[in-house]
Formats: C-alpha cells, structure tokens, sequence
C-alpha cells in the first residue's frame, strides 16, 4: 500500500477560513501522520500514512478530524504520487497558451467533472478559456483541467459560478499546475 500522499484541502485561507500552515502540519502530527510538510499557504500537506486503512478511510479520518480540530467544514482531496504523475501527464498533452493560468480541479467522482464541463459549454466561454477533462492510458479521471487568461480567474462566468459555488465546495478542488508541480517534486 502506497503511503506517502498529499492531502489537498477545499477554501483555506479563503472567504474566512484562515489557516496556518505550522497549525494545519501539527493537527496532521496529532493525526499520527509523520514526515509533514506544507507546501504553500492553500493547504497542501504531504504526510506519510502511518494508519492502515485504504484511501478513502483516510479521507473521511481526515475531514473528520480537521473539521474538529478547526472548527470548519472541511474538504479534503487525497492523492499519492502516482496519481499526481498521471494528472500532470495527462494535462501536458494539451497545448495550453502562455498568457493562461492552467487550474487543475481534483474530484473524486468523474460524474461530476462531466457535469461541471457541461457547465462550461453552456457558458459558451471564447477561446483561450477552456475546458478539459482528463484522461490516461484510454481511461478516464475524474480530474480536469480549467484554462483561464492571467487576470480573469475572478472575472470569468465560469470560474464566479463554479469555483465558488456551495454545491461544489465539497465536489472539488482547484490548484494551479504549478503548485500541483511543486508538490510532486516535494513527494
């Protein structure tokens, strides 16, 4: 069993929810999790998963446990190393123009990537929004990638409906490729 990953929490130190890195790593200790580590302040933690139980236990053991420990709802995406390999495979495969910011959405459930991208056509964005779904090794993930101009993550139609929409907080996350980078190479 795979036992390093990195926990991706939903809506830290946004709208209200301030938390510290040094904070959300000693809540992570006290979980009996060792070899913690923070990467950036919108909570990515990498830990080594000294419990054994598969990776959906340890989502629930960790929502739980955060939302006590900060007295918030918290949602939490757990990927291990492989998993980030094959999403950062799959989003480099599409072309992406430099002037864009390259959000990946990490779900848990592929249905819904297929809902929020039916969003996205309704939408009907210009180019160089786009909107993709991923894939590897001819099957599915339930991950996508969202490109958005630098400077219209806020301002575009899609990102104010979705990205801050209470029916998804508990669905997704997003993250820029970049820091989902950083975390690979930290893993």
């Amino acid at each position: 069993m795979e036992n390093r990953y990195c926990a991706f929490l939903r809506g830290v130190n946004v709208r209200g929810t301030a938390m510290k890195m040094d904070k959300l790593a000693v809540s992570f200790s006290e979980m009996g999790f060792d070899n913690i580590k923070t990467i950036q302040a919108s909570g990515n933690v990498l830990f080594n998963n000294n419990h054994n139980i598969n990776q959906e236990e340890l989502k629930d053991m960790i929502e739980e446990e955060l939302s006590r420990y900060f007295d918030y709802e918290a949602n939490v995406f757990i990927r291990n190393k492989g998993e980030i390999e094959e999403i950062l495979t799959a989003c480099s495969k599409i072309p992406t123009p430099e002037e864009c910011h390259h959000y990946i959405l990490l779900c848990d459930y592929k249905e819904y990537m297929e809902e929020i991208q039916d969003i996205f056509k309704r939408l009907s964005p210009t180019l160089p929004e786009q909107f993709h779904t991923l894939s590897s090794e001819g099957k599915a993930l339930p991950e996508a990638i969202w490109i958005v101009p630098k400077g219209s993550t806020l301002s575009s139609e899609f990102g104010a409906k979705v990205l801050g929409s209470k029916k998804y907080k508990s669905i997704f996350t997003s993250r820029n490729k970049n820091t989902l980078e950083k975390v690979y190479k930290s893993l």
